[in-house]
Parts: C-alpha cells; sequence; structure tokens
C-alpha cells in the first residue's frame, strides 16, 4: 500500500510540474493560446491528485512528524494562488503581473521540488 501510494505521488507531482512548464511557456504571451485553460485544468487536477496521494503517504507512511507534509502544502497553497492569479489576469495590460506571478509559482515549484526531492531533514 505504502509502496503504492508514494509512486503515484511522485507520478502526479511530476506530471505536475511537466504541466506547470506548458502552461507557462503557453501563458507567456501577452494574449495567451485557447488552449492554455485545458493545460490550466490539468495542473490543478494534477496537482490536486498529488496533494491527496501525499495525504496518504504522511498517514501510511513513516512522515507524520517529519516536515514534508507541511512542505507540500505550503507548495499546493502557494502554486495554486500563484497560478490562479496568473490565469484570471490573461488581459493584455497585466502581462507584467501575469509574468511575475507565473515565475513565482514556477520558482516555488521547483525548489520546494528539489527540496523535498533532497530530504534533508
Amino acid at each position: 500500500m505504502y509502496a503504492a501510494l508514494k509512486h503515484s505521488h511522485m507520478l502526479f507531482a511530476v506530471l505536475t510540474l511537466l504541466t506547470s512548464i506548458v502552461y507557462l511557456a503557453m501563458a507567456w504571451k501577452p494574449t495567451p493560446a485557447a488552449k492554455s485553460t485545458l493545460i490550466y485544468v490539468f495542473t490543478r487536477i494534477f496537482g490536486g491528485i498529488a496533494a491527496l496521494t501525499g495525504l496518504g503517504v504522511t498517514f501510511v507512511g513513516p512522515w507524520q512528524h517529519m516536515m514534508y507534509p507541511y512542505i507540500g502544502l505550503i507548495l499546493y497553497v502557494i502554486h495554486g494562488l500563484c497560478i490562479g492569479f496568473a490565469k484570471r489576469s490573461a488581459e493584455p495590460g497585466k502581462t507584467s503581473m501575469r509574468r511575475i506571478l507565473l515565475l513565482l509559482q514556477f520558482a516555488a515549484l521547483i525548489a520546494l521540488t528539489g527540496l523535498m526531492g533532497a530530504k534533508p531533514f
């Protein structure tokens, strides 16, 4: 059970990272492509499933007293807020704000994913 949850959590975390990169590339333009909404939805779905399987890994595995569940929660909230606000500021006049939010969510995603992968705690 633990191995299945752990591998599915890693799969959905990587899918979230990859779809975030694709969404960042599509939403970087002053007028985002119409398909960016579909990529946004997949990013949020994969992130939600990664969060749920992460909770499963936390409760089944030895992670209750470590920092990883809290890092994952922080990552889920920061990523969701930044990508959501970037999605809502799709007007051509708000390009710089959208790009800042996209870079912020991507930097948080890369930094905290690296921290989770390094397992320093």
